[in-house]
């Protein structure tokens, strides 16, 4: 195959996905992971699975230095922080940026994020507007982009929407969201940071670290029980573990979702849009 980039841009929140696309392509030449204080937790999973890569200081980035470890395919890596969810104008703003800054080092750019409290978000469409490279989000088998990241999961927003009338007001538990549970609430993904609420309300409610700021939304929620999504992506056993544990501390009951609800379609489809759009460029 010709020297030709694909490029990945971020959130931490789609690891699993991430990697289980990579595995899964034979005609990857070289993986390079642009590095910064977000990358460990991707690194980790990448050395797991015996992905071999290449690393890059996100800081010390430049055309020059990339063209000299291009080989054939390569996947160029970049992450965010998973944090950045609390705010989704920034986000996205965020996000917009960056996708200017890789232009020149890409041929194609998977954008591993949905709308993310962003209504009506389509990066592809953004880009293509922009006249920038060949960009996909995750988008369901229905051609709309995903809400979230627990959307992703389902495949689709039609079939995210069906299971939430299904299961009603439930706090939703994917591997990634168990993992990470502190950190989408510090975020202020949940709506309120500690720093947001008044002194008054922390008092009346015990609210003292994050995962109190949590346990006080479900009730306020009337929310009594979480439901294990298993993307099939991690561990079984530790993913059932960690669960157990969440609902645990969140006083919440544990129930399992129902077989044949959870969906790979939009995870798999972004990568498949990404190979198609690079293997139409290296036929012409």
């Amino acid at each position: 195959m010709t020297d030709i980039v694909l490029g990945i841009l971020m959130c931490p929140v789609f690891n699993d996905e991430l990697v289980h696309n990579l595995i899964r392509d034979a005609d990857i030449d070289k993986i390079i992971v642009l590095t910064n204080q977000f990358t460990k937790e991707l690194c980790d999973k990448l050395d797991a699975s015996e992905l071999r890569y290449e690393s890059i200081p996100e800081s010390d980035i430049s055309q020059g230095e990339l063209k000299k470890r291009i080989t054939g395919f390569t996947v160029l890596i970049r992450t965010n922080n998973l944090g950045l969810h609390g705010n989704p104008s920034a986000l996205k703003d965020m996000v917009e940026t960056q996708i200017g800054e890789m232009q020149p080092y890409i041929d194609v750019l998977g954008v591993y994020y949905c709308q993310c409290g962003n209504a009506d978000w389509d990066v592809s469409e953004w880009c293509d507007s922009n006249g920038y490279k060949p960009t996909f989000t995750y988008r369901g088998n229905d051609g709309k982009v995903c809400y979230d990241c627990v959307c992703v999961a389902f495949g689709s927003i039609s079939s995210y929407m069906a299971m939430r009338e299904k299961y009603g007001s439930i706090f939703y538990l994917t591997p990634a969201i168990a993992y990470h549970l502190e950190d989408f609430a510090a975020s202020g993904a949940m709506g309120f940071t500690l720093d947001s609420i008044s002194e008054e309300i922390r008092e009346k409610f015990g609210i003292r670290t994050d995962l109190d700021i949590i346990r006080w939304l479900v009730k306020q929620g009337s929310i009594d029980q979480s439901l294990m999504i298993d993307t099939g992506l991690v561990d079984h056993a530790d993913f059932e573990k960690t669960f157990l544990k969440r609902s645990d501390q969140l006083g919440l009951r544990p129930i399992r979702i129902e077989d044949g609800l959870v969906s790979l379609d939009a995870v798999d489809s972004i990568y498949t849009n990404c190979k198609m759009a690079i293997n139409e460029l290296t036929m012409r």
